[in-house]
């Protein structure tokens, strides 16, 4: 109905000859639209056409041109606009009548300015006493505006802390039992820390609660990859082999033994979520390590969450890690 005049040739499609088939595409669907920049074209620099001074004059030599005229007249209209304003109460007829009373009227309770705008101020109301309280914590706060005031600062927390701990800050009837100091974990601070968190207890099914705790301190975590490709990470625990050889090394006070080989079989698998200082809503966490001399605190720079891998049908995993 759109055309001037009918169509004399036309070239239909022909009808399909079978049923409609969801056949797997063996390519990437962006092969032929993935652009790739070549090294002429990185390298290449484009030309800004600015002015050199981006239109502002500025004289390096003689700095007294900026300085400004303090005994000149300002025009009336400026000065209107610097003028301060007058916090004196305003005799018209709205504040008059704003504060007279009505019998018919019910007074608010709602913690409002508007009910103290226009009252004297000795009249003490809880709007009044929230502002008040407000401007003295702000009047209180310190505020490290300038480096003399940062330096005070920083040597009032090392007088703070030679103080005696007596009790706790909130808690009255908590005394300590024992004061430890607090430093950075210095030897173990080039070695970045992870913590893992699991969607559910790991901890092996039908054993007592000393022999799961013993055998997930030997745990291991894994990033592996399948045949098709997938990636994720693979939890292991040790055989009972492996746990009497652990013991026998913690008796003998070494890490591990070179000549023996130790063998740990896959318990779950997980998919992971990672996040790091890179990404974005990461807050900083950190963690305490109890020493002999004092207590040691170390960054965690990333967080794992990991949650349980549907295992795909017919699939044989590779159960075990030496």
């Amino acid at each position: 109905s759109d055309l001037i005049c009918r169509v004399k040739y036309s070239n239909t499609l022909p009808d399909i000859p079978f049923d409609l088939k969801f056949l797997i595409y063996p390519f990437e669907s962006n092969r032929f639209i993935q652009y790739n920049p070549t090294s002429l074209e990185k390298n290449y620099k484009y030309e800004v056409l600015t002015e050199h001074d981006l239109g502002v004059t500025i004289d390096l030599i003689n700095r007294d041109i900026y300085q400004g005229d303090a005994h000149v007249q300002l025009d009336p209209a400026d000065e209107k606009l610097l003028e301060e304003d007058s916090h004196a109460p305003q005799d018209s007829i709205r504040s008059r009548q704003h504060s007279r009373p009505v019998s018919w009227l019910r007074k608010s309770e709602y913690i409002s300015t508007e009910q103290t705008r226009f009252q004297p101020q000795n009249i003490e109301k809880i709007e009044a006493k929230v502002g008040y309280n407000v401007k003295k914590n702000m009047r209180d706060e310190t505020l490290y505006l300038d480096r003399e005031a940062q330096i005070n600062a920083i040597e009032k927390t090392f007088e703070d802390s030679k103080a005696e701990i007596t009790r706790h800050y909130s808690k009255t009837n908590v005394t300590p039992v024992e004061i430890l100091p607090l430093y950075p974990d210095f030897s173990n601070w080039k070695y970045p820390c992870a913590q893992v968190i699991f969607d559910s207890d790991p901890a092996p099914v039908g054993k007592n609660i000393p022999a799961q705790i013993e055998e997930m301190s030997q745990a291991m975590i894994r990033g592996v990859m399948d045949e098709s490709g997938e990636q994720f990470v693979a939890y292991f625990l040790p055989t009972e082999e492996t746990l009497e050889k652990r013991r026998v090394d913690f008796a003998n006070n070494v890490s591990y033994e070179e000549e023996q080989s130790y063998e740990y079989k896959i318990a779950r698998e997980y998919n992971w979520n990672v996040k790091n200082k890179t990404t974005k809503d990461y807050e900083e966490n950190y963690f305490f390590t109890i020493k002999g001399d004092g207590v040691y605190y170390n960054e965690l720079e990333t967080r794992v969450r990991l949650s349980k891998r549907r295992v795909k049908f017919g699939q044989q995993p590779n159960t075990k890690l030496v």
